[in-house]
């Protein structure tokens, strides 16, 4: 498959007083260039 790019982003939620959400974060992936976008798709195309 090769290198892959990720762009990465987290989003967390809550404050911190807030004890229900306070650890709660969500990492997002997403393809940095062309090939990444292609080989992911690809790789999604072979799970079907």
């Amino acid at each position: 498959m090769g290198r892959l790019a990720f762009i990465t982003t987290i989003t967390v939620f809550g404050a911190p007083h807030d004890l229900t959400v306070s650890e709660l974060a969500i990492e997002t992936l997403l393809p940095a260039d062309a090939a990444t976008a292609q080989a992911l798709h690809a790789l999604y195309a072979s799970l079907g």
